[in-house]
């Protein structure tokens, strides 16, 4: 199957279960912390830096948003976990939409968790894989911001991932655009069903 990353469109954006997009086609997640790099990461797939909307400011993504890959693949980018100036009522309505959209959302193919490389794993990270475990739900392990720490470093960190979860571990850039290559081949293969 050939795709091609550079022919994206934005579709819609969901605030509540009932925007959600059941289309018929592999949905891939990117989840992780709020900042953590996730609008930057669509954006360097797709190679269109005014593709998902980034901000200097934490925790502005308050929807599901999906977009459409070359009418193939449907990429959701979803709303940051952990900022803490959030109020009660706007974690309360992220925690509802969390979880009602992995219950919900179909043709979901695997959920990328976003990990910051000068940060590692959290326990809200931690809790996703929980949540996710339960839900049986497949997912892997990305790692962005590789550009601001040691290479080693970085690597290290994947092998810490790999051993605890024995799931894929990524290594990206987005600013260097690192990563991208590997990234679309995982993201092809599951979509043809081969082992990654």
């Amino acid at each position: 199957m050939k795709v091609n990353w550079r022919k994206v469109e934005f579709l819609k954006s969901a605030f509540r279960k009932e925007d959600f997009l059941n289309a018929p086609y592999p949905v891939f997640t990117f989840c992780g912390r709020s900042n953590v790099g996730k609008s930057s990461l669509i954006n360097m797939l797709t190679l269109n830096r005014k593709m998902a909307r980034t901000s200097a400011t934490p925790g502005k993504t308050i929807s599901v948003n999906y977009f459409l890959v070359d009418g193939k693949i449907l990429l959701a980018d979803l709303p940051g976990y952990g900022y803490a100036k959030r109020s009660k009522k706007e974690k309360e309505r992220w925690k509802r939409l969390m979880e009602d959209f992995f219950v919900e959302q179909k043709g979901i193919k695997e959920n990328f968790i976003l990990v910051d490389s000068r940060i590692g794993l959290t326990e809200l990270d931690l809790i996703m894989v929980d949540w996710l475990k339960f839900l049986k739900q497949e997912f892997a392990f990305i790692l962005t911001k590789t550009d601001k720490i040691k290479i080693s470093r970085a690597r290290e960190l994947a092998r810490e991932i790999e051993s605890q979860f024995g799931k894929s571990v990524i290594l990206t850039s987005a600013k260097k655009r690192e990563g991208r290559r590997e990234l679309i081949n995982h993201i092809e293969k599951k979509v043809r069903g081969e082992k990654c």
